[in-house]
């Protein structure tokens, strides 16, 4: 009988993405099978056809965790006193977090997402939700006085997000050194389009 342990459950299939993306770090995600990430993680191939039917769903697996993770970034960007100082918290963090594996494995799964529908309507829907977040709170920030009021909201969340993406595919092509040291301009770009320039310039 199989396991019905919602933590066991939950270990496995993340020990499963956990295997799965060093495997594609390695090897690429065209070159990688369910058979070496069996081997990878140690586990039957009946046991893992149980908790991902495919390597697309692992990446839709990868997609939810990556949910999780913005979930949890929200949750800093809240404890902050203002969304702007929130924002470079969260900027920082994921500067100072993101490994060399993980951007490579990002474009792999980028690359992936492109090629499938499907992955690539979850991802949307993903990416149109934190946008969503972002805009909601810079909207809070506008009635508060702290952003400019005659900013289109979701127009920014957008772009802060696309702003964001662009500098992690950067450092894809390059190497994290790309990410810090372009921090300073980013937090600067972004804090011009929030508010004033002369603030912008304090803020810097």
């Amino acid at each position: 009988m199989r396991s019905r342990d919602p933590i066991l459950n939950h270990d496995r299939r993340e020990a499963i993405i956990q295997a799965a993306g060093r495997c594609f770090v390695r090897d690429g995600f065209s070159a990688t099978s369910m058979k070496s990430i069996c081997a990878e993680v140690g586990m039957s191939p009946g046991t893992l056809y149980h908790y991902f039917a495919s390597k697309s769903d692992i990446v839709a697996g990868i997609i939810r965790r990556e949910e999780a993770v913005v979930a949890d970034l929200f949750g800093e960007l809240d404890k902050s006193g203002d969304v702007i100082t929130g924002l470079f918290m969260v900027i920082d963090l994921i500067a100072q977090g993101v490994t060399d594996e993980e951007l490579v494995l990002h474009a792999e799964i980028a690359a992936e997402i492109l090629r499938n529908p499907s992955l690539r309507e979850q991802a949307r829907r993903a990416e149109a939700a934190a946008s969503q977040k972002l805009a909601v709170r810079l909207e809070q920030a506008q009635a508060a006085g702290a952003v400019d009021a005659g900013l289109d909201s979701e127009a920014a969340a957008a772009v802060i997000n696309a702003l964001i993406d662009g500098l992690i595919w950067r450092a894809s092509l390059h190497d994290r050194a790309a990410i810090v040291s372009l921090l300073p301009n980013l937090k600067q770009a972004i804090a011009r389009m929030l508010i004033d320039p002369e603030a912008a310039d304090r803020c810097a």
